[in-house]
C-alpha cells in the first residue's frame, strides 16, 4: 500500500495527498515505520565557578543542549512533546543560574568543571523527564559549551 499519491487537480497543479480511505493511526504508522527520531532542545545560563584549589573564579554564559532520541512517536506524530522537555530542563538549570557553582551541591564538594557539570545535569534531566514522562526519558546526550567555540558532551553508556 502507497501511503502518497499524486493527483491532478483541475486547474494541472500536482498536489500530494493522503488516501482518505486509511485511517489516521495506521497512516500515521505508516509515514514514522522504520525512522529514528531526535530532538534537540537548548537552555542558557550565566553562573561562576572556580577549578582547582587556587584557580580564579570566572564567569560563563552556559548553554545546554539536551538531545533525545525515539524509535516511535505518538498518534500524534510526536515522541516527546518541546515545552515538557524544555520546561524540565530549563527547571534544572535555574537552580544554577548566577550563582557559584562551588557553593551549590554536588560542587560545594566536586570540582565544577564542565566534565562534571555536564554529568551533573545530564542525571538530573533523565530522572527529571523519566518523573514528569512516566517512562524511559529518551535522553542519550547532554552538551554543555562555556563558551560559543569550547563544549563537552556526556552520552549515556551502552546498556546504561
Amino acid at each position: 500500500m502507497r501511503l502518497l499519491h499524486r493527483d491532478k487537480p483541475q486547474h494541472g497543479e500536482e498536489t500530494i495527498a493522503i488516501r482518505a480511505a486509511v485511517p489516521a493511526l495506521a497512516t500515521q504508522r505508516l509515514l514514522s515505520g522504520g525512522l529514528t527520531y531526535e530532538m534537540g532542545i537548548d537552555s542558557f545560563f550565566g553562573a561562576s565557578h572556580a577549578v582547582g584549589a587556587d584557580g580564579p573564579r570566572h564567569t560563563h554564559s552556559f548553554r545546554v543542549q539536551v538531545t533525545l532520541v525515539s524509535d516511535t512517536v505518538d498518534e500524534q506524530g510526536m515522541m516527546r512533546g518541546f515545552r515538557g522537555v524544555s520546561n524540565v530542563l530549563n527547571d534544572e538549570v535555574q537552580q544554577l543560574a548566577n550563582r557559584f557553582l562551588n557553593e551549590v551541591a554536588p560542587f560545594d564538594v566536586l570540582q565544577p568543571t564542565g566534565e562534571n557539570l555536564a554529568a551533573f545535569l545530564f542525571r538530573r534531566l533523565c530522572d527529571g523527564l523519566a518523573s514528569a514522562e512516566g517512562s524511559d526519558s529518551g535522553v542519550v546526550a547532554l552538551t554543555l559549551w562555556e563558551n560559543p567555540t569550547t563544549y563537552v558532551r556526556v552520552r549515556a553508556a551502552p546498556g546504561g
